[in-house]
């Protein structure tokens, strides 16, 4: 067992731990992560045998990626972040993981569309308590200035496990159909759970602090909510998170039904030009502001606010180009500049936190820009499709989908705006 304990806490900008068992811990978690977003987004490349199968609405599916996933996620998600910032947080990943990996494998039994919102539910469930642990491990793993790219590192997961939803799922359900799909995604999990229980073991909370000292709830939600850099961030990672959630599960109806793919390759597409283009922006952004925001903590959020503002008007070429060419490129480009975003406001969210508070803090922003981004944008567009289809037919998903434009553009406004407060809450939280 990779034993992470050391013998006393370090000071700030130590290095407290060997870098191959922290990297090690890093990579599994990446790891998890990414079949985190690989269950979340198998869904999004089955939307159409899904609504077929069982004679659905574009609502409806919004309801059944979105809604439907996000209800129990946000519920649970803060108790369970309490918990973490208290409790073993490795028992927690490897159950939970075990937990929402077995959750998708029903996906594919489900016999209605009873039956399959209610396993979409337990997905929901299991990956609440996922993140926000794991998150703060990292967080103890790893200095301040460090955070930025180790966050940018793990968040590589979100896009690593996009491109292998949309690549396995399309793959899968044209040479197997959806049922199978779903089998195929939920397996490794339960297999790779029993890897993390066997192979980490818990490092010292607060081991990148001088000190810690746990704190109750009620004080812990009224410093976070103090701290504007906190808050305003926390509004604009929502509008930016609609952007994300939108995207990702109507962007294979979009190459369905305007450019005319076969479930496969949409899978090689999506796959590659959305999922590894994101992944690729995610790295080069956890890398690129941990170095520039060293000698002003400002560039924490500058950064993630340029690349998500010019997001938008890419974005919006992409849906209204006729050439299926520069669809693929506008698409690779924006989520490049998306993903950009990702492991700095995970930084953001623990380094203004105190380490008594990384877990809630994190929870927090997760589960409030998941329960809007993926709440609320697949439904959104799911709603202007429907409303749209008698005017536009299919193109409507191309203009229901200009709101994730407008929504990128609005989170970044957000980021320079909490911009002017970053140095002095992160010196409150130190």
């Amino acid at each position: 067992m990779v034993d992470l304990a050391p013998q006393a806490a370090a000071p700030a900008e130590a290095t407290a731990r060997p870098s191959a068992r922290r990297y090690y811990v890093l990579a599994l978690l990446t790891i998890v992560y990414a079949l985190n977003f690989l269950d979340r987004t198998i869904f999004n490349v089955l939307i159409e045998p899904i609504k077929k199968a069982f004679v659905l609405s574009d609502t409806t599916m919004g309801l059944l990626a979105g809604f439907g996933f996000v209800l129990f996620y946000s519920l649970l998600g803060i108790p369970i972040a309490r918990m973490a910032d208290r409790l073993n947080r490795r028992n927690i990943v490897a159950i939970a993981f075990a937990f929402w990996s077995a959750m998708t494998y029903l996906c594919g039994l489900a016999i209605s569309v009873t039956t399959l919102a209610l396993a979409r539910i337990g997905v929901g469930i299991g990956e609440s308590a996922g993140t926000p642990a794991s998150q703060s491990m990292i967080a103890d793993l790893f200095s301040k200035n460090e955070r930025p790219r180790a966050l940018g590192i793990y968040a590589i997961g979100t896009y690593l496990g996009v491109f292998l939803g949309y690549f396995i799922g399309g793959y899968v359900n044209q040479h197997y159909g959806w049922r199978t799909a779903f089998f195929t995604a939920g397996l490794p999990g339960i297999a790779l759970a029993a890897v993390l229980w066997l192979t980490i073991s818990e490092p010292k909370r607060g081991a990148m602090a001088e000190t810690f000292k746990a704190e109750p709830i009620g004080p812990t939600l009224r410093f976070l909510s103090l701290q504007p850099s906190f808050v305003i961030v926390l509004i604009g990672f929502c509008l930016t998170t609609y952007t994300n959630y939108a995207t990702a599960v109507w962007i294979p109806p979009f190459l369905a039904r305007i450019h005319h793919l076969t479930s496969a390759e949409i899978g090689t597409y999506a796959g590659t030009f959305k999922g590894l283009a994101g992944m690729a922006g995610t790295l080069v952004g956890g890398l690129v502001v941990a170095q520039i925001s060293r000698r002003d903590d400002r560039w924490k959020l500058w950064a993630p606010a340029i690349m998500s503002g010019l997001a938008g008007p890419v974005f919006a070429l992409c849906m209204l180009t006729p050439s299926f060419a520069l669809m693929v490129a506008t698409l690779a480009l924006t989520s490049f500049m998306v993903g950009f975003h990702l492991g700095p406001i995970f930084a953001i969210a623990q380094t203004v936190a105190k380490p008594s508070m990384r877990a809630l803090a994190s929870a927090i922003v997760l589960l409030t820009a998941t329960c809007f981004g993926q709440g609320v944008g697949p439904l959104a567009v799911g709603i202007i499709n429907d409303a749209l289809k008698g005017a536009y037919g299919v193109d409507a998903v191309r203009y229901s989908l200009l709101s994730a434009a407008v929504t990128t553009t609005l989170g970044a406004l957000l980021f320079v705006w909490a911009a002017r407060w970053i140095r002095s809450d992160i010196a409150r939280a130190s």
